[in-house]
């Protein structure tokens, strides 16, 4: 896989100096004890709590469970929020994988008879849990984004910490040293997350001209293109040419093919499904990667969305692009409501060419797979008639040079 490429273990953003570190010399004899009381414990319903938390990658769980806070959240939600979130545990992990090289420390259950295991035997070190490191840097991140979600996000951790214990594949200490690196690394995510300009509110004017797109658009959209780019060197780095004022041709095929068809498959699939994520778990469980290079995938993924996004806003408030239905207000979208900003370039392709571009290089065995899925994706948005087919074209491939920006920079 070529992104095992980079293997040094090396942050994007923040790394702790070596006192931030805990440095316990962890007494293993008395830590065993907590581990055999914690596993006497265990009923059907903590195994069902155990398999929970420690399956698959160490992100799995708190990707999701970012997503939970937003949904119990009324109101925006910061769309910086995942980038961050996978950066940070990225991060995290880069800083535990670093530490666990010349730390050749065996599980508890290969040491003392009298703990069991419950998980998967690892091939590397012990030392610091990499699981734990995850959830206190999650912990803190969602808590930052939706402080409301407080209690709900404590009882998850807690509910963590108990199930790892409980594994046997980690000492105490190795938990507890995790939860610190995990907290620290967040906390300098925070810090950075308050200055990224995700959380400015627009005060500017639509333009007045029939040519352009017209409406009001929500107070947080058009500030999407001032967002602080992760690796982009400016918004604008990628914007495209200007779009044509003549639609003429574009829309009597936007017409014909309404005229034709009366529904989409794919228009309705990529409005309703979170395609790009379930696809993005769905191979790093394929492939197996391990919990760094997981970290790492999902970290170059949502950094990858999140920049193509700012690149393609950029060009929408820069070009102000008239939607179909607007060019015609004779014409009915099919399926989906056109959302409420221009439309050139499309931010679903931009977005799409980006990932697909990503994944491209994380997984090359399935390029061809993932470009086909990006047109589809492009040609999703003309079928529901919310673009012109050009808007859709020139967004993917705005998308493909992020993505291309984005691993460059991962492999800096």
């Amino acid at each position: 896989m070529a992104q095992t490429e980079k293997n040094t273990y090396q942050p994007i953003m923040f790394s702790l100096e070596i006192n931030e570190v805990p440095k316990i010399a962890p007494t293993f004899r008395e830590e065993i004890a907590d581990v055999v009381a914690a596993q006497k414990l265990l009923n059907d319903s903590l195994q069902q709590e155990r398999r929970y938390w420690n399956a698959a990658y160490p992100s799995y769980r708190w990707h999701q469970i970012m997503v939970e806070a937003g949904n119990r959240t009324k109101g925006h939600k910061n769309g910086g929020r995942m980038a961050i979130l996978h950066l940070a545990i990225y991060d995290a992990l880069a800083e535990v994988w670093k530490h666990k090289q010349g730390k050749n420390r065996s599980a508890p259950f290969q040491e003392y008879p009298e703990v069991e295991r419950h998980g998967t035997r690892k091939d590397y070190s012990s030392y610091i849990c990499e699981y734990s490191a995850t959830a206190a840097a999650a912990h803190q991140i969602i808590g930052y984004y939706f402080p409301e979600q407080k209690p709900f996000l404590d009882d998850k951790l807690q509910q963590f910490k108990e199930a790892r214990l409980r594994t046997g594949l980690q000492y105490p200490n190795d938990i507890a040293t995790g939860m610190s690196v995990g907290k620290r690394i967040a906390e300098k995510y925070i810090g950075y997350a308050k200055a990224d300009r995700t959380d400015q509110l627009w005060t500017g004017i639509v333009p007045d001209d029939k040519t352009l797109w017209s409406g009001k658009p929500s107070k947080w959209d058009p500030m999407k293109r001032l967002w602080q780019p992760f690796t982009l060197k400016a918004a604008d780095q990628f914007r495209p040419a200007p779009p044509p004022t003549d639609w003429t041709t574009e829309m009597e095929e936007l017409r014909q093919f309404n005229k034709n068809n009366q529904s989409s498959d794919i228009a309705w699939k990529w409005k309703s499904e979170p395609i790009w994520d379930l696809l993005l778990e769905r191979k790093i469980l394929e492939y197996g990667l391990d919990p760094f290079q997981a970290a790492r995938a999902s970290a170059l993924f949502h950094t990858a969305r999140f920049d193509a996004t700012i690149a393609a806003w950029d060009g929408k408030y820069h070009y102000w692009g008239i939607r179909p239905f607007q060019y015609d207000p004779d014409f009915k979208p099919i399926l989906i409501e056109t959302p409420n900003f221009p439309g050139y370039p499309a931010g679903h392709t931009t977005v799409a060419g980006a990932l697909a571009t990503a994944l491209t290089y994380l997984f090359p065995k399935d390029a061809v797979y993932f470009q086909e899925l990006a047109v589809e994706c492009s040609e999703s948005r003309f079928e529901g008639g919310v673009h012109f087919r050009r808007d859709n074209e020139v967004g993917l491939e705005v998308g493909e040079k992020v993505g291309e920006q984005v691993i460059k920079s991962f492999l800096e």
